[in-house]
């Protein structure tokens, strides 16, 4: 089996993860904002929403990332078809998402539901399908680090771009006029994108037909060991990112009245965080991934918490962004790249192929993360009686100040610590066990083809 990916596959692979991000970035930045000061929807509404949402995702997710690991493979591959419709598919349902309420205003918040209920059954089609291609593209340690490290790369290139980008097409957040440009542009990046990406690359690893698991081995693979804890260090992870982002936009419109900062700030992350991206692999070569991983979310959690000192002064604000880079610069790469090393735990332990299963938690804990980051800040505004009438420059009444400022910096601070206790005490792969089951994979792929 040949595991050298090519240039034109990387250049590939880089294409589907870019068509991945626009929804997740825009969804968890704007969609709040939107639906509350555009829409008018109330902060509790969408709230409830969000957890609505995440409750269904609990129940489905699994189930269509088994549902992708049943697909039959053929001469196209297993993976990539899935990509394909669940992409174009996704990228409609997103527009309807968002010019649904403007269409029809009197069926607002029933098309809201709808559309952001069906996110959760279309996106993880879209979202597993990616995230299995890795662990099957190769079994090569360095090559999946490497691969790891690009994803990771653009991934912040694409949603800085996004995030610089975006305040500067939708200028005023209470006006519908940028959102409709925006969001146009958004649904064709994710088409466009994932498709030629899927045609692009290529899935060497084939499983064979005696590794298939289940609706009974589901609960034996989520339960593994790797697999639990990783589920729980990305879930407070992501719970931090999505909360942030949900009130970002709040902070830089309400407390610094600059917009316009946020794009520059956002543009700085991303440069900073090139060069821990640039230097995973022999960090991680070195130190091994899971004191790297921990390591990085220290820094993106604690950090930050300077700006209680002075929620203006711009200095400690570039400050804690440069900490955000160097944060995600380590942590982002690691956790695609960590999912495949326990895809390939489940196939030694349970001798089952289960990257869309693996896959899926990681599509659930990005839902559910994006709802409940969403909904707490939702109800906490509600309840110091956030004012969407009011004007940017019109001080809100008191106490929103202090709920967007513990929901961008205090909350993410605890979550972030807790997710590096965790996986540092009780992920049990390190460097050395990695190693050896590398040696594990490869000779149960050499009996499986000796079998065949």
């Amino acid at each position: 089996m040949k595991n050298e990916i090519t240039l034109k596959e990387k250049i590939a692979y880089v294409m589907a993860n870019l068509g991945n991000i626009p929804i997740q970035t825009v969804v968890g930045t704007y969609l709040m904002i939107f639906y509350v000061t555009v829409c008018g929807i109330d902060p509790a509404v969408c709230a409830t929403l969000f957890l609505i949402a995440r409750i269904c995702d609990a129940i489905n997710d699994p189930f269509i990332g088994f549902l992708i690991d049943r697909i039959p493979t053929t001469k196209f591959g297993h993976f990539r078809k899935s990509l394909i419709v669940g992409s174009v598919l996704c990228g409609i349902n997103f527009l309807l998402m968002w010019y649904g309420p403007l269409m029809l205003p009197a069926g607002k918040v029933v098309i809201a539901y709808i559309t952001y209920l069906l996110l959760g059954v279309l996106f993880p089609v879209m979202d597993i399908s990616l995230n299995s291609l890795l662990p099957v593209m190769t079994t090569n340690i360095d090559e999946r680090n490497g691969l790891g490290a690009l994803k990771g790369f653009f991934y912040s290139v694409g949603s800085t771009v996004i995030a610089m980008i975006a305040p500067l097409i939708i200028g005023d957040t209470s006006k519908r006029d940028g959102y409709v440009v925006l969001i146009a542009l958004v649904a064709a990046i994710v088409i466009i994108c994932s498709v030629v990406g899927a045609l692009g690359v290529k899935e060497r690893v084939v499983s064979s037909p005696s590794e298939r698991y289940s609706i009974k081995d589901l609960f034996k693979i989520i339960v593994q060991q790797p697999v639990i804890i990783s589920f729980l260090r990305i879930l407070l992870y992501m719970w931090t990112l999505f909360m942030a982002g949900t009130v970002e936009i709040f902070f830089f419109s309400y407390i610094l009245h600059d917009l316009k900062m946020y794009s520059v700030l956002i543009l700085v992350t991303m440069i900073v965080s090139i060069l821990p991206m640039a230097l995973l692999p022999k960090v991680v070569g070195r130190f091994g991934k899971k004191a790297v991983f921990t390591f990085g979310l220290a820094v993106y959690g604690v950090v930050p918490l300077i700006r209680f000192l002075n929620p203006l002064n711009i200095p400690l604000l570039v400050i804690s962004y440069v900490a955000l880079g160097i944060g995600s610069g380590f942590v982002s790469p690691l956790i695609y790249i960590i999912q495949a090393d326990n895809t390939d735990y489940v196939k030694v332990h349970l001798h089952k192929s289960a990257e869309g299963a693996i896959a899926s938690l990681n599509s659930f804990i990005t839902k559910l993360s994006m709802g409940v980051a969403g909904a707490i800040p939702g109800y906490l505004l509600a309840m110091v009686n956030f004012d969407s009438t009011l004007d940017p420059s019109i001080a809100q009444p008191a106490g929103v100040n202090t709920v967007i400022m513990l929901c961008l910096i205090g909350i993410p601070a605890v979550l972030c610590v807790v997710s590096a206790v965790i996986f540092g005490a009780f992920y049990p792969l390190t460097k050395e066990k990695l190693l050896k089951q590398e040696e594990e994979v490869a000779r149960l792929r050499e009996a499986n083809s000796s079998s065949n």
